[in-house]
């Protein structure tokens, strides 16, 4: 059989998963790090969107989560970033008009309510992923109500690309297997032209996509010309702002592609960022430090 036959035939198992409502997701003591919460309930804010929001815990306590492996479309534009970010997601979508994007956003953080509108199982580590804001967030897995994966149901509607950092799953799967999945998931929504793919042009959207390599080289270039000084001590690469961590000689692309990342257990793994290699490192090495994480 080609490898064009197993991909289609991949595909298809994937999409004929997603119609029925089947899941991929069980529990299992493979991932044995990872604490289980059931019984938590969504707690409704103006900020959240499809794939980070509040949840109440079963002690009564709110936190703040963000799913493994998917993205969505963003619901906030008020800063630069979150303009660019928007601006790149639309062009990964193929949708040439940023109000249509931003539309999806919101549809994704709807979907994300009506799948969390019952108790819900989290499943975390409590890593942090807080990014860009300084509030405190962590990564996580959900298991909906109906015993299914809320990151492979985003994806398999359209509503969120495979995209982001990843682990070990709650039943074993290893990241990269899961990650394979995510992606022919995402495929198969595609080719069924599900939520945002529905608006897609397929006629653009390389040259779009292009358009966002050619820019990031730009600011590149633009990192390049000026020189920052670099902080005084060194700053912790699990909680330093995007502007913290380019005064230490990362790329704005680079820097933000590590917070994407977060966290890092050592400076050394901030190789595993797609760009960052051994002369990168060794420039930024002594302005950065990983600070262990307080005990919750």
């Amino acid at each position: 059989m080609s490898r064009v036959s197993r991909a289609f035939l991949k595909s298809l198992k994937t999409s004929l998963l997603a119609c029925f409502g089947l899941s991929l997701l069980t529990t299992s003591e493979a991932a044995n790090s990872l604490e289980v919460f059931e019984g938590c309930t969504l707690v409704k804010t103006d900020w959240a969107d499809g794939d980070s929001f509040e949840v109440k815990m079963p002690d009564g306590n709110n936190k703040v989560f963000r799913l493994y492996y998917v993205d969505c479309i963003e619901t906030g534009i008020s800063t630069t970033s979150d303009k660019r970010r928007l601006r790149e997601q639309s062009r990964y979508f193929g949708l040439d008009d940023y109000r249509v994007a931003h539309e999806f956003g919101l549809k994704a953080k709807v979907f994300t309510q009506e799948k969390l509108s019952r108790p819900f199982t989290i499943h975390t580590t409590f890593a942090d992923a807080r990014g860009r804001s300084g509030k405190p967030r962590y990564y996580c897995f959900i298991t909906t109500s109906e015993g299914q994966n809320l990151g492979q149901l985003l994806v398999a509607s359209g509503y969120a690309r495979a995209y982001g950092i990843g682990r070990e799953m709650p039943d074993g799967t290893p990241r990269d297997e899961h990650e394979s999945l995510l992606s022919d998931i995402e495929l198969a929504a595609a080719i069924r032209r599900e939520g945002a793919w529905s608006m897609s042009n397929p006629e653009a959207i390389v040259e779009m996509r292009k358009e966002e390599r050619d820019e990031m080289r730009g600011l590149e270039a633009i990192d390049d010309a000026f020189k920052v000084e670099p902080p005084e001590e060194p700053i912790d690469l699990n909680t330093a702002t995007l502007e913290e961590l380019v005064s230490t000689g990362l790329r704005e692309s680079l820097a933000d592609a590590a917070i994407r990342m977060r966290p890092f257990k050592t400076v050394a793994e901030l190789e595993k960022v797609k760009g960052i290699g051994p002369v990168t490192l060794a420039k930024v090495r002594p302005y950065l430090k990983v600070t262990p994480p307080a005990p919750l």
